[in-house]
């Protein structure tokens, strides 16, 4: 039963990545990547090249490396501040192991990828932890109901 909930199986990373084109190509400047993420509501882009994802430029890259440092934000490319390799986790991956992963690099964004290269989508850290809630919620359910279940009738110790 293992990787089982009460029967359930347990929450795979892949079915709460949201996808979303959050893409952008690494030729691109700071600037436009600014404005994509504004528009899209989103707080990182994937930076691809020839089609392939190469990068992840967050808005973290773009307050550390830009606006922290001062440098002309018209004209640099995105490739130029991104964050790469990109780190990433397969869809079939438990949630414990995204938020591991997601703890010892101190990412809130994680992209979730096949292991052929296909983009799933991203999965934030409070998806995350919704989730786990949701989860431990379960989890606290089912143990009160199988106390119940198995606490012995009264008369049994009269």
């Amino acid at each position: 039963m293992s990787g089982e909930i009460g029967g359930e199986k347990e929450i795979k990373v892949g079915s709460l990545a949201r996808r979303v084109d959050i893409m952008i190509d690494s030729e691109r400047t700071i600037r436009e990547a600014a404005i994509m993420m504004d528009r899209m509501n989103v707080g990182c882009l994937l930076v691809t090249s020839e089609n392939k994802i190469v990068g992840i430029v967050t808005e973290r890259d773009l307050v550390r490396r830009v606006l922290a440092t001062g440098i002309n934000h018209t004209s640099i490319k995105v490739k130029e501040i991104m964050s790469y390799p990109v780190i990433a986790i397969e869809p079939d991956s438990s949630l414990i192991d995204a938020v591991k992963l997601m703890a010892s690099y101190g990412f809130r964004r994680l992209p979730v990828i096949e292991k052929d290269g296909k983009l799933v989508g991203i999965v934030t850290i409070n998806e995350l932890a919704e989730a786990l809630v949701e989860t431990r919620e379960l989890c606290r359910e089912l143990l009160e109901m199988m106390m119940k279940a198995t606490k012995p009738p009264e008369s049994m110790y009269q």
